[in-house]
């Protein structure tokens, strides 16, 4: 008799999005390629929500930007003559 776990996909959606707000808030740059969010790494092991985790994801950054603007000015204040 084969057993069926069934997966909270729901409850796993707001885990990540709770978990990656965290992360926001200590002033992670949520577009580091280094830095893989709960959603990310959900979106990856759930197919089924990688959707809505990824819409979630989109906001969180874009929230990220208003927030820390630094950040964002950071990434496009490179000086190109010093290469």
């Amino acid at each position: 008799m084969m057993s069926e776990t069934l997966v909270d996909l729901d409850g796993i959606f707001n885990l990540a999005l709770k978990e990656t707000q965290e992360l926001l808030e200590l002033g992670y740059d949520l577009r580091d390629n280094s830095c893989i969010t709960s959603l990310e790494w959900y979106a990856n092991k759930y197919p089924e929500i990688a959707p809505r985790c990824n819409d979630a994801l989109r906001e969180l950054i874009e929230k990220q930007a208003v927030m820390y603007p630094e950040l964002t000015n950071a990434v496009y204040d490179i000086d190109l003559d010093s290469f």
